[in-house]
């Protein structure tokens, strides 16, 4: 159960900056966890919340491990929602999605005085990064 629901414990506000909350969650399979969360989602004790523990992957990218102004963060609350404690919400917020094959094409602006040139232009932008994409579109 990669995202499960849990319930607020403890809330109290980060010493050192006013735009984040380290919160306590806890689930009775799960016991307590530790996290720090910014302002986009403020929940109060009771409240329960979509929890994506360690090594889950996110469209966003991977859970990991995070010390964030000195404490640890042990998941990421993605927002609350109307589950029981322990609810496996993994579908829902289509986390761990089983690795498959795109394929991917992208339009790029290049100039030069022949198509070889524009091409070889075209490649090394791409790869540096430094390239005009224009355009991107992904089938799978």
């Amino acid at each position: 159960m990669p995202v499960i629901a849990m319930t607020v414990v403890e809330k109290q506000a980060h010493e050192r900056t006013d735009s984040l909350f380290i919160y306590t969650f806890e689930s009775p399979e799960l016991g307590r966890k530790t996290i720090v969360a910014n302002l986009t989602n403020v929940y109060e004790v009771g409240d329960v919340a979509a929890i994506a523990q360690l090594g889950t992957f996110l469209p966003e990218g991977e859970i990991k491990p995070r010390k964030v102004f000195g404490i640890d963060s042990e998941g990421m609350a993605l927002g609350p929602v109307d589950a029981a404690p322990d609810a496996d919400l993994t579908a829902e917020f289509d986390a761990d999605a089983p690795e498959r094959t795109f394929e991917l094409t992208f339009t790029i602006q290049a100039t030069g005085r022949y198509p070889a040139d524009a091409e070889k232009a075209a490649r090394k932008a791409f790869k540096s990064g430094e390239g005009d994409v224009t355009s991107a579109k992904v089938v799978g």
